[in-house]
């Protein structure tokens, strides 16, 4: 993990482990990080602006979510992880693709099935000091389920991600299969995925007022009925959001 941030866990009053992602030694560093990660991504920067749509921070939000769970640990071919990825592929973007978030397959390289995992993030991005945005996550998962729409549901997402790890990633009918059984039809089966709902604010907000709201997030998330082991919120911080956000948009290098 780079040291410009930590990850660490903190306990609600109910119970759930939240993550808490944060600057190391402060915001500034975590910010110069980030805009690092960025530079990788764009070589063609779009024309600089002065406030953001939704579109545009909502990717940014996914773009920096990944960027932050794949130093923590969930990325390597080697590894056996895999990554399906939306918004964070087009941070600049001012268009929000729809889709999950982020996918990550993790097939054991030593091949023990009990071990394969579907994490999905899901991500929300606010720069409010309320965080109520936060309860935006649990209509998220709540898709999942398909009782309001086929469309977007679990099992349609399993069969596009099928196809697009075949496609794009020329996996094997014996990985295309391993995937598939990640896959039950109702919640409360699916023993290996893991629900990452990621909550990127102000650090102003403070860490007692966003362990409270994904406490809330994760109890909502629980009684759609997914297990509470599947259930992991993160939260990721850095103070003055909107207008790093803005800057970093800009091709600003070090925090405003």
């Amino acid at each position: 993990m780079p040291t410009a941030f930590t990850k660490l866990p903190s306990q609600s009053s109910n119970g759930w482990i939240v993550q808490l992602i944060r600057g190391n030694p402060d915001c500034a560093a975590f910010y110069e990080w980030i805009h690092t990660e960025l530079k990788r991504t764009i070589k063609n920067w779009p024309p600089k602006i002065t406030k953001l749509t939704t579109g545009r921070k909502g990717n940014l939000g996914e773009f920096l979510s990944y960027r932050v769970v794949r130093a923590s640990g969930l990325h390597g071919r080697d590894s056996g992880y895999t990554v399906a990825l939306m918004g964070a592929l087009t941070p600049l973007q001012d268009g929000a693709p729809t889709g999950l978030d982020t996918t990550i397959v993790h097939l054991d390289p030593g091949g023990d099935v009990s071990k394969d995992c579907l994490y999905i993030m899901e991500v929300k991005t606010t720069g409010t000091i309320t965080l109520t945005y936060a309860t935006a996550l649990v209509a998220d998962y709540e898709k999942l389920l398909g009782k309001a729409a086929v469309a977007g549901s679990l099992g349609q997402r399993c069969n596009w991600l099928q196809a697009y790890l075949r496609e794009v990633h020329e996996f094997s009918d014996d990985k295309i299969e391993r995937v598939g059984n990640l896959f039950m039809p109702e919640a409360k089966d699916c023993k290996n995925i893991k629900l990452l709902p990621t909550l990127v604010h102000d650090r102003n907000a403070g860490d007692t007022k966003a362990v409270e709201a994904l406490d809330d997030v994760a109890t909502k998330i629980e009684e759609q009925g997914w297990n509470k082991q599947t259930i992991e919120p993160w939260s990721i911080a850095i103070k003055k959001l909107t207008e790093c956000l803005v800057h970093l948009s800009n091709n600003g290098s070090s925090m405003p």
